[in-house]
Parts: C-alpha cells; sequence; structure tokens
C-alpha cells in the first residue's frame, strides 16, 4: 500500500513542533507560494520583501522543475532536486513545514514532492493564513536569500540525498502516471475500469464552459475523469482542510462512492489525480490519504490538463458545452 512521510499540522501543533528543534534535527519551515499564471502576484518577492515563517526557505515549483519542458513545472530529476535542495540549506534530517500563503493551495504539491524525493519528515501546515489569524509571530524583516538562515551543524559535509535513486524511482512509478500511460488506458477504454480519475479544477474549466487560463489551451476534461474542484475539500472560512466526515460525505454524494469502506475501490488498482498542471491535484491526494486516512494507491498525473489539452487528440478531449 501506499506510504508516504506527509503529515498534516494544525498552526498550534506547529508551535509545538518548534520547541523540538535540536542542532541536529532542525525544524525548517518552507515558503512553496505559487500563483496561477494570469495572477500579477510574485511569490518569490513576496519571499524577499514580505512576511515568513522565521528561518523559512523558498521553494520555487517552477524553477525546480524539468528543464527545457513544454509544460510547467514538471517534477524534476533525482539530482536536480537534490542539488536545488542542498542549495536551500536544507538537511535530511531537517522537520520540514511546507506552507503557502494562500492557505491550501500550492503548498500540498511541494510538500508531496519533498515526501516523493524520500524527505523523512514533512509536514504541511494547515494553514499558514489561519497561523496568522492566531498572531503568532512571523519575521517581517526582509532578506536577500531563498536559503534558510538557519546554520549547518551537519557532518555530512552538506549533502542531501535522503534516499536512493533506484528508491526514489519506484516511489515515482507507485505515485505519478504519464501521459503514455494514461493515453493508452483511455484509448483502450480501461481508465474507468483501472481507476477513479479525479480532476481539480474548477467545474467550469472541466466542462468546457469557461476558458483555461493559459492561452490558447482548450477547456474541457478527460474522458471518464470525475470533477472535483479542489476548493470543495477545503473549508470556505478558514481555508483549512474540511473534517473528515465532511469529505466522506462530498465523494458519497457527489459520485455515490462510499470511502468508509476500504473495499470501495472493488477491484480497482487505485486513484489518480489531475488538475490544469499537477500542483492543486496533490490537494485531493491529501484529502483522501491524509483527511480521510485512506490507504488506496493514488498517482498524480503530473502534466494533468496543460499536457493533455496539448498533446491529446481532438476526440479525446471531452467537452459538456
Amino acid at each position: 500500500m501506499t506510504k508516504t512521510s506527509l503529515h498534516r499540522l494544525s498552526p498550534s501543533a506547529y508551535r509545538a513542533l518548534l520547541s523540538s528543534s535540536t542542532p541536529k534535527e532542525r525544524v525548517v519551515p518552507i515558503d512553496a507560494t505559487w500563483y496561477m499564471p494570469n495572477n500579477p502576484k510574485n511569490a518569490k518577492q513576496e519571499f524577499l520583501k514580505e512576511a515568513r515563517l522565521k528561518n523559512a526557505a523558498f521553494f520555487d515549483l517552477d524553477a525546480i522543475s524539468l528543464p527545457n519542458s513544454p509544460y510547467p513545472h514538471m517534477l524534476p530529476t533525482y539530482s536536480i532536486f537534490n542539488k536545488a535542495v542542498q542549495d536551500l540549506g536544507i538537511e535530511k534530517n531537517d522537520k520540514l513545514v511546507v506552507y503557502d500563503k494562500s492557505g491550501i493551495f500550492s503548498s500540498p504539491r511541494a510538500a508531496w514532492t519533498f515526501s516523493l524525493f524520500g524527505h523523512p519528515k514533512v509536514y504541511l501546515l494547515d494553514n499558514y493564513q489561519y497561523y496568522q489569524q492566531f498572531r503568532y509571530p512571523v519575521q517581517q524583516t526582509p532578506v536577500s536569500s531563498f536559503a534558510t538562515p538557519l546554520k549547518s551543524t551537519s557532518d555530512t559535509t552538506g549533502t542531501y540525498a535522503p534516499i536512493t535513486e533506484a528508491e526514489f524511482n519506484q516511489n515515482y512509478r507507485d505515485q505519478v502516471i504519464e501521459y503514455e500511460e494514461l493515453l493508452e488506458l483511455v484509448k483502450n477504454d480501461q481508465l474507468s475500469k483501472d481507476y477513479y480519475t479525479f480532476d481539480a479544477r474548477p467545474n467550469d474549466r472541466f466542462t468546457g464552459k469557461a476558458p483555461e487560463p493559459r492561452p490558447g489551451l482548450s477547456s474541457g476534461h478527460i474522458p471518464s475523469a470525475l470533477s472535483l474542484p479542489f476548493s470543495k475539500v477545503i473549508n470556505a472560512t478558514n481555508k483549512t482542510y474540511n473534517v473528515q466526515f465532511e469529505l466522506l460525505k462530498i465523494f458519497n454524494e457527489d459520485f455515490g462512492l462510499d470511502l468508509s469502506n476500504t473495499n470501495f475501490l472493488d477491484g480497482k488498482k487505485g486513484i489518480i489525480v489531475m488538475c490544469g498542471s499537477g500542483v492543486t491535484a496533490v490537494i485531493l491526494k491529501v484529502a483522501i490519504q491524509n483527511v480521510i486516512g485512506l490507504d488506496v494507491p493514488i498517482r498524480v498525473y503530473d502534466g494533468s490538463w496543460t499536457e493533455w489539452a496539448s498533446r491529446a487528440p481532438k476526440e479525446l478531449i471531452h467537452k459538456d458545452f
């Protein structure tokens, strides 16, 4: 079954976690703020000039990605990721607390990425805005680096490689699905037989009623995919995850699925989650595995709709309008 080092963390629990920080097992916040391409905000400049959790490093989803890919923030290679994390001053024994300034938006993707590459202790702060509402302290002083200011006391000469490349490759096969495999499943009318596929984009983009935020990209959906906008699993008031019984109700009422029953897959191999470009898809993955607590295989379609709409035959781009 699925193994994960990713855990959710309430604002008060984060305050308690800080007290466990030691020179050999530091608590390092990770600002993973990212905005949609049609949003004028600049996450990197916000990190340097505005409030952040004390001693935070900034994880750039766009920069720490697969070079020269035509699709945004695709997962990087093993060596690229490890080098980028090392440059941020992060060590493999660190307890990482990942957050984003929107609440729960891009932070699940970053936290899952760290987990995928084998970081042993990854926590998702649920969430930064809620943390601020408690008037917990944040750092206001501008900084000039994306790396954590915490000094290293490691005796490993700064190297970062929590797992071997072979172990990462196994994680990747278990937790990621690529276009070619997905295309074969769709063409052979096998996708709905093998997987439940949930799309986290807003429903109007899923149906084709509304355009995609990326110019020239068709909206619509993959045949047999199900629309589950990520906003449905998030509490509209405090922007934290909805509690377990509320999530179970959504899956039951919207899809007729009883996720309280571990046999709900009924012979299927697992779940696929996707979105526009692989970011908010992970919000659904965390909701199912970490909030509901369901131990089932979940694979992220990394290229998501941006890749599918760019590469798939037109007859495999379905619209309801």
